[in-house]
């Protein structure tokens, strides 16, 4: 019996060795060039540990490599480094009936509600789903939402012109955020907040907690992507369950609301509204054409939250930094808002004009080429494809279940593409210079079919924060400022050591 125990232990483990020795062999047996990492974790050891930012992680993997493809391991799951501008166009706008989807991250998620979000969602029921949203992020609509962002734009920076009477050292990440999640508030969740004044408010709060993911986010991430079965067998959420009853009582609980009082709002809810077919002047049945289930619709509204909490306040947060650095593109950008306080003559700002506004359009550009907001994007391939690459002429063979990444911090940050990358220059996306940049290496909001489809309101809602910051304040160096920047690896987000303190100065206009 023990013979036959110990017979069936090493034909297991005999078994497993090949299994794994096969696994680890797929990127020779294509020819293609891979980093051959030893531990268990993968090219991610080091992000794991706490020892590499994500966003140095994948510039390290990109920069390692001169080919067009390169490949690495994620556990035992291979990826596709695809470093070409040319197989990028191949891949997410020609190829894109072949890579439509992106990895299932939280499909091993309980709460269910993360799985059931735009981002998540794959094939026919993303097509669905995406002609759902879209027309909420039309130019239309977005005009119809820029009052409500303009009105929190001017009053989050009110508030920071009570506490900041001269000049104050501050880090700014909390001011942004807050006014991050008053915008999400608002235009999303359909009512208006203060969050500058009313700090501890539980939406604000909600929202922290949602977006910390904690010491071991990452490890979490991976088990939800390699144990699905067994994350779910645990009862393993991302969110905590009264995050989840909080989320669903406020969004239904508006829907619900607004049918009874027949209340219209040009926001999300509103748009969701629609989306089940809820005529605010018609029916106030909360079923009508339900074609979207409660968690479905949900969902939406907390990937929209998750999508504009956290990003857009690290963006306005970089490029004050860069403000900081550089107080000659400061001084354009306080020129330009000079010139349009003088047109409107005590007017208030408008769509039309803050859209008019150039200058402050290629300062978000290149902040957001020097610091994009993800620092990679990845997809899955759903049927066999041969990608030519354009160096060699050769094919490669992409099954379908192999995954892709696309290193776009990488690329932002190649010299080939931008000369002296480090360099903050907005000038690079100015109307003399914008058509030398390759649109296959500036993806900060991806590219084809799947690209944020929230990215002008993103845009426009930095925009508004900016006209608004600069018209008041100048920010220059604090003794607590960073410089040069440097990432720490033991948060998820791009976020650096020391946080981002400026020097704010209250200027008379």
């Amino acid at each position: 019996m023990l013979v036959k125990v110990f017979l069936s232990l090493i034909a297991l483990a005999a078994y497993l060795w090949f299994r794994i020795k096969k696994q680890f062999s797929f990127f020779e047996r294509l020819n293609v060039p891979y980093d051959k990492k030893e531990s268990f974790f993968g090219s991610m050891t080091e992000v794991l540990f706490k020892r590499l930012n994500m966003y140095d992680m994948v510039e390290v993997m990109y920069n390692k490599y001169d080919s067009s493809v390169a490949g690495f391991f994620e556990l035992f799951s291979p990826f596709f480094l695809i470093r070409s501008p040319e197989l990028i166009n191949q891949i997410l706008v020609g190829g894109f009936p072949h890579f439509m989807n992106h990895r299932d991250v939280f499909t091993g998620d309980h709460s269910g509600l993360m799985s059931t979000s735009l981002h998540s969602m794959n094939d026919q029921k993303w097509k669905d789903m995406r002609a759902t949203l879209t027309p909420a992020f039309t130019g239309a609509k977005l005009r119809g939402m820029f009052d409500l962002i303009r009105e929190t734009a001017e009053e989050g920076v009110l508030n920071l012109k009570e506490e900041i009477k001269q000049e104050k050292d501050v880090d700014v990440k909390d001011f942004f955020t807050r006014y991050a999640c008053d915008v999400i508030a608002t235009t999303g969740f359909g009512f208006k907040l203060n969050s500058m004044k009313e700090k501890q408010n539980p939406f604000f709060q909600m929202g922290k907690d949602v977006t910390n993911f904690g010491k071991f986010a990452l490890f979490k991430f991976i088990a939800f992507l390699h144990l699905p079965r067994l994350t779910n067998l645990l009862k393993v959420s991302l969110l905590p369950r009264k995050h989840t009853i909080y989320y669903k009582t406020l969004v239904l609980g508006t829907m619900k609301q607004r049918c009874e009082r027949k209340i219209f709002r040009p926001d999300m809810i509103n748009m969701l509204m629609e989306a089940r077919g809820i005529d605010i002047l018609g029916s106030n049945d909360l079923k009508c054409s339900n074609k979207w289930t409660d968690d479905e619709i949900v969902a939406q509204a907390l990937f929209f939250f998750f999508s504009g909490f956290e990003s857009v306040a690290s963006v306005l947060c970089f490029i004050s930094q860069e403000l900081m650095e550089n107080p000659e593109v400061q001084e354009k950008v306080k020129k330009e808002i000079r010139s349009v306080l003088k047109e409107l003559n005590g007017d208030q700002l408008t769509y039309e004009v803050l859209k008019g506004m150039k200058y402050l359009d290629c300062v978000i550009s290149e902040a957001l080429r020097k610091w994009p907001i993800n620092a990679s994007t990845d997809r899955v391939c759903t049927k066999p494809i041969e990608i030519q690459d354009p160096e060699t002429g050769e094919f490669i063979k992409i099954e379908a279940g192999d995954k892709i990444m696309i290193p776009i911090v990488g690329l932002h940050r190649d010299p080939k593409y931008y000369p002296d990358p480090m360099k903050f220059d907005p000038e690079r996306f100015n109307d003399e210079n914008k058509h030398n940049i390759n649109p296959n290496t500036y993806l900060p909001f991806g590219i084809g079919p799947r690209m944020c489809i929230a990215h002008r309101f993103a845009f426009m809602e930095i925009k508004t924060m900016l006209f608004y910051m600069f018209s008041d304040f100048k920010v220059e160096l604090s003794d607590k400022s960073s410089i040069p920047l440097k990432l720490d690896p033991a948060i998820t987000q791009p976020h650096p050591k020391n946080g981002f303190w400026v020097r704010l100065l209250n200027e008379e206009k």
